[in-house]
């Protein structure tokens, strides 16, 4: 009898190791509750805890914050962390591996949240983060994230590099500087920002004015400088948004025809609510013509000679 008991014990031991050593290598991090208002939904549940101080989250589990609710992962405690901010949901779908090498991948729902990595990433470890509109991939670095209910996401680099995939497009976001996408849109371009207004006055502009008097139009070049070939004119109260200006000089880069093109002023009025135009090298251009779905007569793109003028790289800026 007592031979049958000990087998049976034997039995239930190795049952239970074989079990924990099969998940060994799914690992836990700790949830920490910064300001109340944040609860936890454990993989394969459908309840929502509220959690007050801290608690054990893993693979599967989904983390969320009310309006005023803050808390923060610590995935390893050598700066290994998330920070969730108010109004966000956030779920853990991959946690595994040791000290040394390891996998974390996860998904920002909505809302906002800070990534930290603490540690330069080695060939075997990976730091993934989706989103509904784009997935991002980081090594070694410090960056935040944004999803607005509509699904657009964003994100701001401070430290290190992220890149950026949709689809069939990729773009590496280098510190200081930002990229977002909407659902269903390609991928912005990678701009400087380091704040989440800034990204956006320099994806959409910023509502602009030009102060003239008489009866005129302004020339609109391919090219921030007179070198550049003329596409046409507009009169000024026709100019509502810039989306850009020349480091030093008056030059300023208005949407035209499908395209963008440069006007050259000196009684430009930016919106004192707009956050910074994008800047650019002086001379920037020329800009891709084939953007412009016209151009009138006589300027055809065809005519436009843009091989020998000057192509200066863009240095974008807040």
């Amino acid at each position: 009898m007592r031979l049958r008991l000990l087998l049976v014990t034997l039995c239930l031991l190795l049952s239970i190791f074989g079990s924990v050593h099969a998940q060994s290598d799914e690992l836990a991090a700790t949830l920490e509750v910064l300001t109340a208002g944040v609860e936890v939904k454990r993989v394969n549940t459908n309840n929502w805890i509220a959690v007050n101080l801290e608690a054990i989250v893993g693979v599967g589990d989904t983390i969320r914050t009310d309006g005023t609710g803050k808390a923060r992962i610590t995935f390893f405690a050598d700066g290994v962390d998330t920070d969730i901010e108010p109004g966000t949901e956030y779920r853990i779908t991959r946690f595994e591996g040791t000290d040394s090498s390891f996998h974390i991948a996860a998904e920002v729902v909505v809302g906002q949240t800070l990534q930290r990595i603490g540690r330069l990433l080695d060939s075997n470890s990976s730091y993934d983060i989706t989103t509904p509109s784009m997935a991002l991939a980081a090594r070694g670095t410090e960056f935040v994230i944004r999803v607005s209910d509509s699904g657009r996401a964003a994100t701001l680099v401070s430290q290190g590099v992220v890149n950026a995939d949709a689809e069939a497009a990729a773009a590496d976001v280098p510190p200081g500087f930002g990229i977002r996408r909407d659902p269903g849109q390609p991928l912005s371009e990678v701009v400087e920002a380091t704040t989440f207004d800034q990204l956006d006055s320099a994806l959409d502009g910023c509502p602009a004015s030009i102060s003239v008097q008489g009866d005129f139009s302004l020339n609109v070049r391919i090219g921030a400088d007179r070198s550049f070939p003329l596409v046409g004119t507009i009169a000024p109260d026709m100019i509502e948004r810039f989306f850009g200006q020349t480091v030093s000089a008056n030059w300023y880069r208005i949407p035209f025809r499908g395209g963008y093109g440069w006007v050259e002023t000196d009684s430009a009025n930016v919106d004192s609510a707009c956050s910074g135009l994008r800047q650019f090298t002086d001379q920037f251009g020329p800009e891709n013509i084939e953007l412009y779905t016209s151009l009138g007569n006589p300027i055809e793109p065809i005519d436009l000679d843009v091989v020998t003028t000057p192509t200066p790289e863009s240095t974008p800026a807040s």
